[in-house]
């Protein structure tokens, strides 16, 4: 059995078993490996004070539904083939590729398989201080999940790539790569063309949905009806009756269908009625978001946030336009909008 003791005075350590620890010449890690795990129950009365934290793919809360297909593809690529694969899935936000790779590495644990996932580099919220023992010994094989691959450096890919955890030769190993788009995946899979890896690519195509007296049957519509009864569980309440019609181009996301079902449960929670189509459904969120600022900027005696909702509302159209900055750019960022307000 391995063992090993990490500890830190006046900082951060953090150590893994079975797998290498790839930095910066300031010790800074390019990745952060970490032993994947479902997420704890998110608490009810939290997820309520913004709607919009029940859609986030971390928490499920709605139940995986449909993608069967999808998800037997996935399940034959870990059980077929050469040694070490990877495969590139993307698609458009929204589409269900997190939910996705959330389900097969929830299956593939209970089959005795070693889950782990890779995030990229600095800003990386990190584990726990301590040891992160990934040793795949005994296990039916390793899958690597490697989400938002698209944003990391290609540098990095490759040494990800080159990570003891992938050259077990005794474990078969399955790198699963997501990603919107596709432009770094050619360069990718040429630096691994000559690393013994069976390399693919795969779109994540939009739920179907018929039309006619059929509408309301397909993947859209069950995916609906599950994913309103698990809110309306949340929200304590009935779930209401009424669907939408779903068969707009616009409700062939994942996010799209889910969306619609929290707006149905939020709307009939407190006797609204719900728009129709998505652009309807994105504005009446974005009022609940703000309604949530302003509630918490309200009851700020209670250890709320004391930044004004009209201030939020620029740092945050800010932030939108400027993308993820590194601190103290962050924070130049905020003092040229004049606020007012004191920056870390």
């Amino acid at each position: 059995m391995s063992e090993q003791h990490v500890s830190a005075t006046g900082g951060f350590a953090y150590g893994v078993i079975g797998a290498d620890i790839h930095v910066f010449g300031d010790g800074t890690p390019l990745y952060v490996l970490r032993r994947w795990a479902p997420a704890p129950e998110a608490d009810s009365q939290w997820l309520r004070q913004q709607p919009s934290r029940m859609l986030h793919a971390r928490f499920a809360v709605a139940p995986f539904t449909g993608r069967q297909d999808e998800l037997a593809a996935r399940h034959a690529w870990c059980a077929d083939g050469p040694q070490r694969a990877a495969r590139w899935l993307h698609a458009p936000g929204g589409q269900g590729k997190t939910r996705l790779a959330q389900q097969l590495a929830t299956e593939l644990s209970g089959q005795g398989w070693k889950v782990v996932s890779a995030v990229e580099g600095p800003g990386t919220v990190l584990p726990p201080p301590g040891s992160q023992d990934l040793t795949p010994d005994g296990a039916a094989g390793l899958l690597l999940l490697v989400d938002y691959a698209d944003r990391w450096p290609l540098t990095t890919l490759t040494w990800l790539f080159s990570n003891a955890l992938l050259h077990r030769p005794d474990v078969r190993a399955r790198v699963l790569l997501l990603a919107r788009g596709t432009d770094p995946w050619p360069a990718l899979r040429g630096a691994l063309a000559s690393e013994q890896i069976d390399v693919s690519t795969q779109s994540l195509g939009p739920l179907d949905e018929p039309s006619g007296p059929a509408a309301g049957q397909g993947e859209r519509g069950a995916m609906f009806r599950v994913a309103r009864a698990a809110f309306a569980q949340r929200y304590a309440i009935t779930a209401p009756a009424d669907e939408p019609d779903l068969a707009a181009d616009d409700f062939g996301l994942v996010l799209a269908v889910h969306m619609a079902a929290l707006v149905a449960v939020d709307a009939a929670a407190s006797g609204r009625r719900a728009p129709p189509d998505l652009a309807g459904l994105t504005l009446y969120l974005l009022d609940r978001e703000h309604l949530g600022w302003v509630l918490l900027y309200e009851r700020r005696g209670a250890g709320r946030i004391t930044l004004p909702p009209a201030v939020m509302n620029r740092v945050v159209f800010a932030a939108t336009l400027s993308g993820a900055q590194p601190q103290e750019r962050g924070a130049s960022l905020v003092d040229a909008l004049e606020i007012g307000q004191p920056t870390p």
